[in-house]
């Protein structure tokens, strides 16, 4: 499910998003510092107004555009590592529930999926997966007898058996 392309299609997107983060905000920062520079020189009392607002405004866009558009790539390229790197637990058993609903299961779009490994379909015996909203849905009907690849509760892979 998960390949080399993937991986360097999230470090090429996570490097192009650091960019359109940094870039914006170090430039208003360095007319910042050279403003500062420029009204002590001249001692002025006004610039160091524009100074402090440019500083809040680089800062401001560097804290925010971190938090929506780099760190969510961050995340993603961390379990990515994960899922192809990382120890895999196997796990066979009846498809028993698989969600169409996206949830947020730490910082990571994620569909949930129920199998049951028992003998006997009991409750009990169900495990939760979670499996990446990013991906295409397996086309595996409910109650199909499945194993599992996942690593902690994320799936890296799904077959048939």
């Amino acid at each position: 499910m998960y390949s080399d392309k993937d991986w360097r299609e999230i470090n090429s997107l996570l490097q192009k998003r650091w960019l359109i983060t940094l870039i914006p905000s170090c430039a208003v920062l360095a007319a910042a510092v050279a403003i500062f520079i420029y009204g002590q020189l001249n001692r002025s009392e006004q610039l160091w107004m524009l100074t402090s607002a440019l500083t809040l405004l680089g800062g401001g866009y560097l804290l925010f555009f971190f938090g929506v558009y780099v760190r969510p790539v961050l995340i993603y390229r961390k379990n990515l590592r994960f899922l192809l790197t990382g120890r895999k637990r196997v796990t066979t058993g009846i498809l028993k529930e698989f969600s169409e609903d996206i949830t947020d299961r730490e910082g990571m779009e994620v569909h949930a999926m129920l199998l049951n490994v028992g003998q006997k379909n009991d409750p009990e015996d169900d495990r939760l997966f979670y499996y990446d909203a990013y991906k295409p849905l397996p086309e595996m009907p409910l109650g199909t007898y499945v194993t599992v690849y996942s690593n902690d509760k994320l799936v890296s892979s799904i077959e048939a058996v």
